[in-house]
């Protein structure tokens, strides 16, 4: 018996020895390839970047803007003149999904043909507020929409679905998601651009969406390093200035960026705001002590940098005279983003130029070793679009990915991957109306909505398709001026309001002042931070986005019979002037 035991013990320990040897050893291939590639990926993008001018170098630190839907004689003369290594693009240059796509194939067709690297097409498609792309892609709700239903699965996939999307029109340079911590409600421009006010909830629902958009194609950008949340000034329009501590940095703003990095993310953008505790002379995007000290060093780092629009008034009227160009180079940046042409591309060029030709950017470390920052800003810009998949066949090197097999293994399968998470999510129409009816919240306290009775219930909204949501569960609209002659029926106990302004805010507050016996219901659609005047009759339903699915959930969440939970946001105080609109994303 004891020798039965011991030989079944003895088959059971080699076949688990056979099994725990073959997955390790599988384990150790895979480990082998992805090294194999990483080593190839570094040789490859150091051996294209040697190969550059100096001319080619300079503008390959470059992004710029282009004038109109197609590559025109403007746009032509830009490439040629800077030689950009890549292309931002803003309303004015996305149409329908057929220019967009002529758009951005003709744009890497000149890129090959001017002898240039693919460019990173990039544009601002944070969703709510920025949506820059209209066509050929899922109207998500904003960011601050998705984080309030504090789910990490729903940010993940707005994320994967909108940089898949992106992806497939074209684009390769994500400007999102906003990690920024809105919990100053007189900012004025990230507002609503924030997944919340609470660190948790950017923390969970907007890292996962970086993850979910690294995974779909495109490049996702954390913004605003090291933090724009706590701020009442646009960096469009001034400088803004946050007197906090590297400590107090570490207890707030930099939490979710710092597990971001921990999770993975490729790519920072840099914010225009001065920490004078921090560095007493520089903004972040000019900051060694931001850019190199606390981002490269302490969060160790190692993606690409880009810094924000060095257009914006807080660098341009402000540091103009100190070459920001060169500054930001030297301060840790890897890209410097421009949302212009010409004149302002030139001036950077020539600065840049300027600088690289005197050695500006060449010293020997301690040990001897020489070092070039230009020329490994450049390395690790060309190393990404290698890794991308963006040397296709329309590129200057349609062969690439000929020279290592474990690159082109890679891009096969995670292209197939992308397709089949795409696929899969398509059955179930992106979840879209699950998430933006999720997102709805109430103020100042949950909203019950099975007391509602639609025979009881009229409604004065403007909105079309809310309009058209609430006939077909049998709750009327009438127009404004009827509103008088309609109080007089005592049938109606309850009246619905849309809004998307303070302004119509006050409007409708003044009405029920008059009627405090009514119950009056405001579906606000604009931002939450404004004054939300609290009376008994007055109850709010939030949707923090102007989208088409934003305007239909908050009809259906009307009408759900289901209590609607109160908003969890740090709002304005009833003494606080409400902040002005941000000239982004408005005016670019």
């Amino acid at each position: 018996m004891n020798q039965v035991l011991l030989r079944t013990s003895f088959s059971f320990f080699l076949l688990f020895g056979f099994f725990g040897s073959s997955y390790c050893f599988g384990f150790y291939l895979t480990e082998l390839a992805a090294n194999e590639r990483k080593v190839w990926l570094d040789e490859k993008a150091w051996s294209i970047t040697n190969g550059m001018t100096e001319e080619e170098l300079v503008g390959q630190t470059i992004h710029i803007a282009i004038p109109s839907k197609t590559v025109d004689q403007t746009a032509l003369e830009e490439i040629k003149q800077t030689k950009p290594g890549g292309i931002i693009l803003f309303g004015k240059n996305l149409g329908k999904k057929e220019e967009i796509l002529s758009l951005t194939e003709n744009l890497q067709l000149t890129a090959k043909e001017n002898g240039l690297p693919p460019f990173l097409i990039s544009t601002d498609q944070e969703g709510g507020r920025v949506f820059r792309v209209q066509d050929g892609i899922t109207h998500y709700p904003g960011a601050m929409a998705v984080g309030q239903t504090g789910k990490k699965e729903w940010g993940e996939v707005v994320g994967f679905v909108t940089s898949y999307e992106l992806r497939n029109l074209g684009l390769n340079f994500l400007f999102a998601p906003v990690l920024d911590i809105n919990n100053n409600p007189l900012n004025p421009v990230i507002n609503t651009r924030s997944f919340g006010s609470d660190v948790n909830r950017v923390s969970e629902v907007a890292v996962a969406y970086e993850k979910g958009a690294r995974a779909g194609g495109c490049l996702p950008v954390i913004k605003h390093f090291p933090g724009h949340g706590d701020t009442t000034v646009d960096s469009h329009l001034g400088l803004p200035i946050i007197n906090k501590s590297l400590q107090d940095l570490e207890q707030l703003e930099l939490v979710p960026f710092k597990q971001s990095i921990l999770g993975g993310a490729e790519a920072v953008m840099s914010a225009h705001i001065m920490y004078p505790k921090i560095d007493a002379n520089f903004p972040a995007t000019l900051s060694k002590t931001i850019l190199t000290d606390i981002l490269r060093k302490s969060l160790q780092f190692d993606g690409i940098i880009i810094t924000d629009a060095m257009e914006m008034h807080a660098i341009s009227k402000n540091y103009e005279k100190d070459r920001p160009g060169v500054l930001t180079i030297l301060a840790g940046a890897n890209i410097v983003l421009l949302t212009s042409w010409g004149e302002t591309a030139r001036k950077f060029k020539a600065q840049l130029m300027d600088a690289y030709k005197k050695g500006q950017f060449r010293f020997v470390d301690k040990e001897g070793k020489e070092h070039d920052i230009l020329k490994s800003a450049v390395q690790k810009q060309i190393r990404k679009k290698l890794e991308l998949g963006i040397y296709d066949k329309n590129s200057i090197s349609p062969q690439m990915y000929e020279e290592n097999q474990k690159q082109k293994e890679y891009l096969v399968n995670w292209e197939k991957e992308r397709n089949d998470r795409y696929a899969k999510l398509n059955q179930s129409q992106f979840y879209a109306k699950e998430i933006n009816e999720d997102s709805i919240r109430a103020y100042p306290k949950s909203v019950v909505t099975a007391t509602i009775i639609p025979e009881q219930t009229i409604s004065f909204v403007k909105n079309g398709k809310l309009k058209e949501f609430l006939k077909n569960r049998k709750i009327q609209s009438f127009p404004l001026k009827s509103f008088v002659s309609l109080t007089k029926q005592k049938a109606y106990s309850t009246y619905v309001f849309d809004s998307t302004s303070e302004a119509e805010i006050k409007s409708i507050v003044g009405l029920a002042k008059k009627y405090p016996n009514k119950r009056f219901l405001v579906m606000h659609g604009g931002t939450p931070f404004i004054q939300l005047p609290e009376l008994r009759n007055v109850e709010y339903l939030l949707s923090f986005s102007l989208t088409t699915g934003s305007w239909e959930a908050l009809g259906a969440k009307l009408t759900s019979g289901k209590d609607i939970p109160k908003v969890d946001l740090i709002l304005l105080t009833k003494e606080a002037k409400t902040p002005s609109i941000g000239a982004f994303p408005e005016s670019l």
